[in-house]
């Protein structure tokens, strides 16, 4: 399970399935994120990020390509399934 959420303004908690084939939770915040022309990810709002492997943090500006991984989980599959 990874837990996604939006910055200290706002307290909302997002739980993901990370493992293919497993239905989500809940979704993404899209809104924290802009799909670029490119078909990359683009964080516009912070994102912290938990698993049961680590956390991390998601700022503003940073390019989501393929295969980005955090805390053990590809928040890029994660984005293309929940954001359109």
């Amino acid at each position: 399970m990874i837990k996604l959420s939006l910055g200290s303004a706002v307290s909302a908690l997002i739980v993901l399935a990370p493992l293919v084939g497993h239905a989500e939770t809940d979704k993404a915040p899209c809104g924290s994120f802009q799909k670029m022309p490119d078909g990359k990810w683009k964080v516009v709002s912070p994102v912290k990020i938990e698993t049961d492997k680590g956390s991390g943090m998601l700022s503003p500006g940073t390019t989501i390509s393929p295969g980005k991984n955090v805390g053990g989980v590809d928040i890029y599959a994660a984005l293309q399934r929940s954001c359109h």
